[in-house]
């Protein structure tokens, strides 16, 4: 994503994702005969999911990798789980454990450490925002998974027109967005941008939201987030090789922080 948004504003990229994903699962429907639309029940409650864990989630850390490292962006966006376990109490009637309760204290800490003014410049606004925009967006993410959590019974809707419907509104909300905030900015057709649209639109968004929603089903927010810990380790290591952000001591101690709280969480019960 990073290497696309040289060639595109954050919000107009958001848009073609989804509008891209959106499109390639409305295909795929007429293979697998799904429906589009969900029962009239279920359609607003799993657009606010939509919004929450999709749109916002998504709207905001593009906005942030603007100004922020995609490697420090993908670690701080995958805190979610620390944000899940107070919303899945508070919400969805979840249960403290002390394994859980210390995991998510150590997550916390790599957050602190993250924030220091040795790894981060307060005197710089962009910065300070865009950092902010991505705990922003891992609470936006973990609101959205628990209130997905949250129903009692379930949902009637099958999996993939609860993934279809969820992108299709995110599509819509941004689009007024991306006009507005974006619209004197030329987009630049490259292939690095072709590529990294159709990424998004077949594996990325599509494919990745209906295994999540899958998940959400099995298991807590807080827990299904787990599942994920080894994608901003990765973006972190890929960050550095290919785009010199720098692995300093600070920053392999709040990710080792961050670990531990994830590893810890994932073995509480």
């Amino acid at each position: 994503m990073k290497l696309a948004l040289s060639d595109i504003g954050p919000l107009t990229f958001c848009f073609l994702r989804f509008a891209g994903a959106a499109a390639v699962l409305a295909l795929l429907s007429r293979v697998l005969r799904f429906p589009l639309l969900p029962p009239p029940g279920e359609r607003w409650p799993l657009a606010l999911v939509g919004l929450l864990q999709i749109a916002g989630m998504l709207d905001l850390s593009s906005i942030a990798l603007r100004v922020v490292p995609p490697g420090r962006a993908a670690v701080l966006a995958y805190t979610m789980q620390m944000w899940a376990l107070p919303l899945g109490v508070l919400l969805a009637g979840e249960r403290f454990t002390r394994g859980r309760v210390i995991g998510a204290l150590l997550t916390f800490a790599g957050v602190l450490v993250f924030f220091n003014p040795a790894l981060m410049d307060w005197s710089d606004p962009a910065v300070l925002l865009g950092n902010g925009l991505l705990l922003a967006c891992a609470l936006s993410w973990a609101l959205g998974a628990t209130l997905y959590r949250r129903r009692r019974g379930g949902w009637r809707t099958p999996f993939w027109t609860q993934t279809f419907w969820q992108i299709a509104v995110s599509a819509v909300a941004t689009a007024p967005l991306a006009l507005a905030a974006e619209h004197a900015r030329p987009i630049h057709w490259t292939p690095a941008l072709g590529t990294v649209l159709a990424f998004n639109w077949v594996i990325a968004t599509g494919l990745c939201f209906w295994w999540w929603a899958k998940s959400l089903t099995a298991m807590p927010a807080a827990q299904a987030g787990q599942i994920i810990c080894l994608v901003p380790v990765t973006a972190l290591l890929l960050s550095a090789v290919f785009m010199g952000e720098p692995l300093t001591a600070g920053v392999l101690i709040a990710v080792a922080l961050i670990g531990a709280g994830i590893l810890t969480t994932m073995r509480a019960r």
